[in-house]
């Protein structure tokens, strides 16, 4: 039967689930994937408020460091006194070195190139700039090492928050969809195969007569064409819709349904 067709015919009898006849806005509650969501979120803002203090301390930490080394620090000789590699696919080259300060021996290590590490026999010495109050604090001249741009904690923490908002977003999204939206019925036209399975297309009806089309998907299993199903669409913008029931908010009061197909935003 042509979608069309039968998408009017079911209009003259369709009735709405029980839940969605209730005035808005309706109350809403977040179903389990709707509270995973939300812990998500959480753990993505409250990783970019640690990771942006922690980065930012050891980024000014290593800056202070080394700007102390520059003015204060003092030079000598190490010696190499031991030298070994990683094992795999992808060997790392080290260098384990020594040096003395007022009697005291201080120790560290180097990672080289293969070419610098099959210089650098035991005995080799190599130039140190060390800061006199703490000698274990001491560089490599020649390998000191790029320090953490200043700007990259700050960077990493608005990267987090950002990730940590857009995660809310579907969210937000379903919440309004489901407390304003109005229901109507929908008719599967037909799937279309993609790499990643196939995704269903549907038509639905809107109060003032029109018809709207929309898709959802990649589904493992999508109903077959002729299926009826609801729709739930905001009166105002009927782009944005999905497929009722919503995966991650569902109406107070209701009971609990089983997992439905991703909701979708068609053209309206």
């Amino acid at each position: 039967m042509d979608p069309r067709i039968q998408l009017n015919e079911t209009r003259q009898t369709w009735q709405p689930p029980e839940e969605l006849e209730r005035s808005r806005p309706r109350e809403v509650r977040l179903t389990g994937a709707g509270r995973a969501l939300v812990v998500l979120a959480v753990l993505f803002f409250l990783g970019s408020a640690a990771a942006g203090l922690l980065l930012h301390i050891k980024a000014s930490t290593d800056h202070e460091l080394r700007r102390q080394l520059l003015e204060q620090g003092q030079d000598l000789e190490a010696q190499v006194i031991r030298r070994w590699t990683t094992r795999g696919d992808h060997p790392r080259y080290w260098t384990g070195y020594a040096f003395s300060v007022d009697g005291r021996t201080y120790q560290g290590r180097l990672q080289v190139g293969r070419r610098g590490w099959e210089r650098m026999d035991v005995g080799t010495t190599l130039p140190v700039r060390y800061l006199p109050s703490e000698p274990r604090i001491h560089l490599v001249q020649g390998s000191e090492g790029d320090l953490m741009p200043l700007w990259l904690p700050y960077f990493i923490a608005c990267a987090l928050a950002l990730a940590g908002w857009l995660v809310t977003r579907p969210l937000v999204s379903q919440r309004r969809l489901l407390a304003e939206g109005r229901p109507a019925p929908a008719v599967v036209t037909h799937h279309e195969k993609t790499q990643h399975g196939p995704v269903m297309h549907y038509m639905f009806s809107l109060l003032s007569g029109a018809t709207a089309r929309g898709k959802a998907g990649p589904q493992k299993t999508p109903p077959p064409p002729g299926t009826t199903l609801c729709v739930i669409y905001e009166p105002d913008r009927a782009r944005h819709h999905g497929i009722y029931p919503l995966s991650l908010v569902s109406i107070a009061g209701s009971p609990q349904r089983g997992p439905q197909r991703r909701s979708g935003v068609g053209p309206g």
